[in-house]
């Protein structure tokens, strides 16, 4: 590691550390705040994770938050301990992203970029049938953790998927990955097994998103595709994609 790779990593701790120190205010509104902006980073940087480095631009995202607030609710109202939804919704998410990845990410461009909205869209329509013919209107499960612990988890997902792009971003698949994104013709010559590269990081992002979906019911208390609210939007995604850009300097997630 460089003198810069230390910096940063320094840099980004006390950054981290500061930030963990908002629930001690005992103001409400700002740790609302504060969950909001957490919630979006880690999303933002899952995004990124994936679509930085390989210039696809998957508007997914949001169908995987939305997995995984509907797999905590529903495991919570089965009686699921909602430490036991985290992990089964992170493994939902992978397991969707990756046979999304294996069926699309053949694609490129504008094709890949339609078919996301589209996944996204078809997850929405799902659930709003579905409750249709049940007659429940969302989700509603109370339980003791409070927002507090929330904005914690979200603070240390944040943490991990940056610790992750960061190592992916100096190892070989990430190596792999600025190749397919410079130009995946080249990469596939080279030698890359570009489908596996590209299905292994979108399973990542995928899990990631899926895992914030579950934690961010539980800031909302309601799993809903319609939400009442602008602050419960487990289905929009064009805010968070808008704010995360191209994933930083030269479209990169990682320092």
């Amino acid at each position: 590691m460089s003198a810069r790779d230390w910096q940063t990593l320094s840099l980004s701790a006390v950054l981290l550390a500061l930030a963990a120190c908002l629930p001690l205010l005992g103001d409400d509104y700002y740790l609302t705040i504060g969950v909001t902006i957490a919630m979006y980073t880690v999303l933002a940087t899952s995004w990124a994770l994936f679509s930085g480095p390989t210039h696809y631009i998957s508007l997914a995202t949001a169908a995987f938050f939305g997995l995984g607030t509907y797999c905590t609710a529903l495991g919570i109202e089965n009686g699921l301990s909602y430490w036991m939804t985290l992990p089964i919704a992170a493994v939902l998410g992978a397991l969707v992203a990756g046979l999304v990845g294996i069926a699309t990410l053949r694609l490129s461009g504008v094709y890949f970029v339609i078919f996301t909205l589209g996944l996204s869209e078809l997850v929405r329509q799902i659930v709003t049938w579905a409750q249709n013919v049940s007659g429940q209107k969302g989700l509603y499960v109370l339980t003791e953790i409070t927002e507090a612990h929330i904005y914690w988890q979200l603070l240390g997902l944040g943490a991990l998927v940056y610790l992750a792009g960061w190592a992916i971003g100096r190892s070989r698949l990430g190596f792999a990955l600025r190749i397919i994104g410079d130009d995946e013709e080249v990469a596939r010559h080279s030698g890359i097994n570009t489908a596996r590269a590209k299905v292994l990081l979108f399973m990542v992002s995928g899990a990631t998103a899926s895992v914030v979906g579950g934690c961010w019911h539980h800031a909302t208390s309601t799993s809903n595709p319609r939400p009442p609210s602008r602050r419960c939007c487990p289905f929009s995604w064009s805010s968070w994609r808008c704010w995360a850009g191209s994933g930083g300097s030269g479209g990169r997630s990682w320092a």
